[in-house]
C-alpha cells in the first residue's frame, strides 16, 4: 500500500510541475506574438506615416513652387496655395514625428536637423520668389532649394549613403522605423522554436501522463473514469490548438499591417493607411486579451489534477502498514 501512495504522490508532484511548465511555455509563446499589436497600432504606424507624409509633402512642395515661378503665375498667385499647404503639412507632420518617432534618440536628432533644414529650404524658395523677375537668380535659388531637398542629383525617396539632403535624411529615419516594425511583426526563429517544439513538448508530456494516470487509477481503484483528470486532459487538448489558431490569426494581421506600412506611396494618403492598420490591429484586441487567461487556465489545470488525485492518496493514509 505504501508503494501505491508514494507512487501517487510522485505522480501528483510531477503533474503539477508539468502543468506549471506547460502554462509558462504557452504564456511565453502566446505573449511573444500578441505583445506588439498595440505598439504597431499606437506607435510604429503613426510614426512611419508621419515621416512618409512629410517626405511626400516636401517633394510636392518643390514641384508646386517651381510650377508657380517658372510657369509665370508667380506675379498673380505668388508661390500658390498648393505650395503653402504642402509645406505646412510637412511641418506639421515633422512636429508630430518628433514626438512619436520609434527609431530612438538618433532618429529624433535627425528629425530636429530636418526641421531646421526645412526652414532654410522655405527661405530659399521665398528668395526665388522675391527674385522671380531675375531669371538667373530665380533659377539659382530654386536650384539651391532642390539641392537641399533632394541632393545633388535631384532624386528623392531613397537614402543615399553619406547624403545630407532633407529627403535622404527622412528616408534614413524611415528605414530605421521600418526595421523596428519588422522586428515587431516578424514571427522569428525564437517564436518558431517555441510553437513548433517547446509548446508541443511541454503540453504533450502532461497529456500523456494524465492518460497513463487515468489508466493506472482504473486498474487500481476499479473506477472507469476520474472526472477531474478527464477534464484536465480535455482542457489541455482544447487550449493548445485554440491558442495556436489565435496566434496564427494575430500574426497574419501583423503581417498585413507590415505590408500596408511598406507601400511606397503611403505618404499620399497616410490617414487611409493608418485607418487600415488600426482596423487590423483592432481585430486582434480580444485575441491579445486571451493571454491573461493562460495563467488562470494553468491554475485550473493544477487544481483539477490535485482534486483528482488527492482523494486516492488519502485512501492509503490510514491503512494498516
Amino acid at each position: 500500500m505504501n508503494g501505491t501512495r508514494g507512487f501517487l504522490i510522485r505522480r501528483l508532484v510531477t503533474l503539477l510541475a508539468l502543468s506549471v511548465t506547460a502554462s509558462a511555455v504557452l504564456f511565453t509563446a502566446y505573449y511573444g506574438v500578441s505583445r506588439n499589436t498595440r505598439a504597431v497600432r499606437d506607435a510604429s504606424a503613426p510614426a512611419i506615416l508621419q515621416v512618409a507624409a512629410a517626405n511626400e509633402a516636401l517633394d510636392e512642395s518643390y514641384e508646386y513652387a517651381k510650377r508657380s515661378l517658372v510657369g509665370g503665375t508667380g506675379d498673380i498667385e505668388g508661390l500658390g496655395e498648393d505650395y503653402r499647404t504642402t509645406l505646412s503639412t510637412a511641418n506639421q507632420a515633422l512636429a508630430q514625428a518628433l514626438k512619436s518617432t520609434t527609431a530612438g534618440p538618433p532618429a529624433r536628432q535627425t528629425l530636429l536637423t530636418v526641421t531646421g533644414l526645412v526652414s532654410s529650404y522655405g527661405d530659399l524658395v521665398q528668395q526665388a520668389y522675391v527674385n522671380r523677375d531675375n531669371t538667373a537668380l530665380r533659377d539659382a535659388y530654386l536650384g539651391y532649394a532642390e539641392t537641399m531637398l533632394r541632393g545633388d542629383d535631384g532624386s528623392g525617396h531613397r537614402a543615399r549613403s553619406g547624403d545630407s539632403d532633407i529627403l535622404a535624411r527622412l528616408a534614413q529615419v524611415e528605414k530605421k522605423q521600418l526595421r523596428l516594425l519588422d522586428q515587431q511583426t516578424s514571427f522569428g526563429w525564437l517564436l518558431s522554436l517555441a510553437w513548433w517544439v517547446l509548446v508541443p513538448a511541454a503540453c504533450a508530456a502532461p497529456v500523456v501522463l494524465l492518460v497513463r494516470t487515468q489508466r493506472f487509477l482504473r486498474l487500481r481503484f476499479r473506477r472507469r473514469f476520474n472526472p477531474f483528470l478527464l477534464v484536465a486532459t480535455g482542457l489541455l487538448l482544447l487550449t493548445v490548438p485554440t491558442l495556436a489558431v489565435l496566434t496564427y490569426q494575430t500574426q497574419d494581421r501583423l503581417a498585413q499591417a507590415r505590408t500596408s506600412l511598406r507601400q511606397t506611396n503611403i505618404g499620399k494618403a497616410p490617414d487611409t493607411t493608418n485607418k487600415r492598420v488600426s482596423t487590423k490591429m483592432e481585430e486582434t484586441h480580444w485575441r491579445t486579451g486571451a493571454v491573461v487567461w493562460i495563467p488562470m487556465g494553468g491554475v485550473l489545470l493544477a487544481a483539477l489534477v490535485f482534486v483528482g488525485l488527492q482523494p486516492r492518496i488519502d485512501e492509503y493514509r490510514f491503512r494498516a502498514r
